[in-house]
This record gives C-alpha cells, structure tokens and sequence, in this order.
C-alpha cells in the first residue's frame, strides 16, 4: 500500500470493537505497518483477544500488540487510572469499530454501544495529548431508505430508517461530526462488506451469504430464488479493501473532517451478483424471485424473525434503487494506489471459500 507522505512508522493505536472482523482485520494491518496496537476487548473477550494479540506479536513486520481490558459503555472505557494516563500520552489513532448489527439484540442496547459507546470513546480521545486522527467506523445505511444517488457529505435529509441499526449509526455519526470541531476525524461509510478478496475470509456466513450459501450448497438441478427482482446495484466491497482504504484515510492530512463511502463504484445488479455467484460455483443461475412485499410480510412472523434476524439489514437492502457516491474517497484512494477490485476478479475466491468452510 502507497501511503501519504505524511506518514511515520510506529505509531500507538487503539483499536475498539474486538472480536468483529473489522476490528481484527483493522489491527492486523496496522500490526503488520509496525504500529503498537492497543487492542480494547470486554473481559469476555479478553482471552480470546489474548490470543489473536499473540498471532499479531509473532508477525515478521515490526509491529506489536496488547490487550486492554475495558468497555466502551464504562466511564473512561473501563480502564484504570494507570491505563487512561498512558492513553493520553502515547496514543495516537483511535480506530472505533465497536458497534452492534445483529438486529435480534434489544434497541436500547444498541442504541448504548453504537451511540453512547462512541461518545465515551469520544471523551476520554480529548485528553489524548498525541491524537493525529480518530477513524470512525459508520455505514453507507445511514441513508435509510433514500433512493437515487446520496452524497458524502449528505446525513440527515429527511430519510426513514428501516431497522434500528440504521438510526442508531446515523445518530453515531451526527455525533461524530459534532465532534469534528474538538477532535480530529475522518468518518468512513463501507456498504455491505465481503470476505477477503484474496482468501475469501470471513469470520460469519451471514448477510449475503444466506444466498452464496444456498447457492453453492444447493441442489445441482435447482435454482435459489432471490428475494426480489434485483434490477438495482447491490453495493458489496471485500474486508481488506474496507480496510487499507480506512487506514489509508486515517493518514491522510485531506482527510481530517471528512466522510467517505467505501463502495465499489461499479456495482453489479443483485441478480447480476448473484448469477456471477452461481456461475463460479457451478450451479443454475437464480431464475425467479419472491415478491418484495411478500418476503418482508414474512420476516415480521414470529418463527421466521427469530430465523433470520441477522440478515434482515440485507434483505431490506437487497432491492433498493440508491447510489453512493464515492468521487472524494475515490479520488484520495486512487493517490495511494488504492482501487477497489471489481467483484467478477474474486468472486471465484469468496466461493471456494464457503464451499470449504462449511
């Protein structure tokens, strides 16, 4: 990755949201740029994160890695006197990725974690004496269900929002963009994001994988239906794409107070996806699709929404006729050599990747 002139080895990170695969993917690539990753994990978590702090320590690139014990919805992070003195003296990036999508969880709980957990987040970053940038991990969904083209620049314009994931990130994001005049911020929007466009990794066959999986794992005769038409762009972009770009933004001196979508600018339809899909993996193309109204009347009954909660954020995304534009993003990106791959280049991966892994 071709980085901003601007930028200097070794810097102290602290990096929220473990064990989310951002979170992982967020504190391998700064590992392996010679960064000290400060890792924030719940005490549930803490052995796990342990662990992956050891795979990141055993890297060959320079870069090291610990576990901080905390939470975002504690005062100061959950952290001791000792532990918060050292924040302010040595960090200097803070990448915040904690946040909930699993929308079978209680909104006042995500409502705390995506919205009050960036605000603590937020307060104990204005002591930081060293701070260069704080990235914010948002969604290219807080458009909710606008239609055409939305902007970077864009956030509340009037729109609905489907699901409470939608809302609380929104608010998220009008937080952040209120903090902009204390702190320095780059806001990064990825839509729906895939596994890794070079191993197909991913840590949760969720989301669009309801149907790459049915695909792949489905009869050789019959075609999966999709859930709609699926005549509009389904905006997907894979995990170390997501990645680089965040970090490379985070560096960037023209990206301080920016928004930027994470977007493939050349989107292919749903039902073009889905048949690269099927193509790749060797079975029927999907030929029909069950009407959009029919297939959300469905996911309000109780035995089915208890089935598919973690993927209604796609479903209701699945059809919807939008447009994120991405020119500001594309153009700091392009400098640094930064594009993202066009999902035909790796579709072949994410596939070979679901058939072996489950």
């Amino acid at each position: 990755m071709t980085t901003p002139k601007s930028e200097t080895r070794g810097r102290t990170v602290l990096v929220t949201g473990f064990p989310v695969d951002v979170a992982r993917r967020q504190a391998r690539e700064l590992a392996r740029g010679g960064d000290h990753v400060l890792l924030l994990a719940r005490g549930k978590f803490a052995g796990e994160a342990e662990a992956f702090a050891a795979t990141l320590r055993e890297g060959a690139d320079g870069g090291t890695a610990e576990v901080l014990q905390g939470d975002i919805l504690e005062l100061d992070l959950g952290l001791s006197g000792t532990q918060i003195r050292r924040l302010q003296n040595e960090v200097e990036e803070i990448y915040h990725v904690a946040a909930i999508s699993y929308l079978g969880i209680q909104v006042p709980r995500m409502r705390m974690v995506n919205v009050e957990g960036l605000r603590e987040t937020l307060e104990v970053a204005l002591g930081m004496r060293k701070l260069r940038r704080i990235c914010v991990w948002s969604t290219a969904f807080v458009a909710g269900d606008r239609k055409g083209t939305v902007y970077e620049e864009e956030l509340l314009v009037g729109q609905h929002f489907r699901n409470a994931y939608e809302e609380t990130k929104a608010e998220a994001e009008k937080l952040a963009r209120a903090a902009m005049k204390k702190l320095p911020i780059t806001i990064v929007r990825p839509s729906i994001i895939v596994g890794d466009s070079q191993t197909g990794e991913v840590s949760r066959l969720d989301g669009p994988y309801l149907l790459i999986n049915a695909i792949v794992h489905g009869s050789g005769s019959k075609a999966v239906p999709l859930p709609g038409p699926g005549r509009y762009p389904l905006h997907v972009i894979p995990i170390d794409y997501a990645v680089r770009a965040a970090l490379y933004l985070t560096r960037h001196p023209d990206a301080e107070g920016g928004t930027f979508h994470l977007v493939d600018d050349q989107p292919l339809t749903a039902h073009a996806l889905f048949d690269a899909v099927a193509d790749a993996a060797h079975k029927p193309r999907p030929s029909t699709f069950l009407p959009g109204s029919l297939l959300r009347a469905a996911t309000k009954l109780p035995l089915v929404r208890s089935r598919v909660r973690s993927e209604r954020n796609f479903l209701e995304w699945f059809d919807t006729d939008v447009r994120f534009d991405d020119r500001r993003a594309r153009s700091l990106l392009a400098a640094g050599g930064i594009t993202c791959p066009p999902l035909p280049s790796y579709v072949d991966v994410l596939v070979r990747y679901v058939r072996e892994a489950s």
